[in-house]
């Protein structure tokens, strides 16, 4: 009987956690809550570039099939037969198809993606923040028309390093497009 009362005390001074057990799980819950901040703060800045990136592509594209575009209306205008000897001069608003080649046409968009609107109250849609380069490389004519190899290269400064340093970083489109 004695050691049954003696065992029961054991159990009774055993229950609970020591203050040094409190002490050190509070230390490694510190320790991975750091790290988890760490890994949030690197994610936003993740983030942030991978906005302007996507961005930045959106618009290469943007411009890519505006180019084609003007091909295709090229192309149909001069292979239309109900006109008599169309010309390119038929289509006056044609910007990338009849760009000379070695000089590249530089145009530069806001952050948004648009044209910067220097009147607007939005700082993102006033200053540049792309600056794309098109160029035009010919590659071969036709019996009716001509081919061109069309190159849209979009540079901007984005700030992803742990230095918070501008990065400027480049993306670059090609396509083969037919036209007048």
């Amino acid at each position: 009987m004695r050691n049954a009362v003696q065992l029961a005390g054991q159990r009774r001074s055993q229950v609970g956690f020591s203050m040094v057990e409190m002490l050190m799980t509070a230390f490694i819950m510190a320790v991975g809550i750091l790290g988890l901040t760490a890994l949030q703060v690197m994610s936003l800045k993740a983030s942030r570039g991978s906005r302007s990136l996507s961005t930045a592509v959106l618009v290469g594209e943007d411009v890519m099939d505006r180019a084609e575009m003007e091909g295709r209306l090229s192309w149909l205008n001069i292979t239309d037969t109900n006109r008599a000897a169309p010309t390119l001069a038929d289509i006056p608003t044609l910007k990338y198809v009849t760009i000379v080649a070695g000089t590249p046409l530089v145009e530069t968009f806001n952050s948004k993606g648009g044209i910067p609107k220097p009147a607007s109250t939005d700082l993102a849609e006033q200053v540049p923040f792309f600056t794309v380069t098109t160029s035009r490389r010919p590659f071969a004519a036709a019996a009716t028309g001509r081919m061109s190899d069309i190159t849209v290269q979009v540079q901007f400064s984005d700030v992803v390093d742990q230095t918070n340093t501008p990065v400027v970083r480049t993306i670059t489109l090609s396509r083969r497009i037919a036209h007048g």
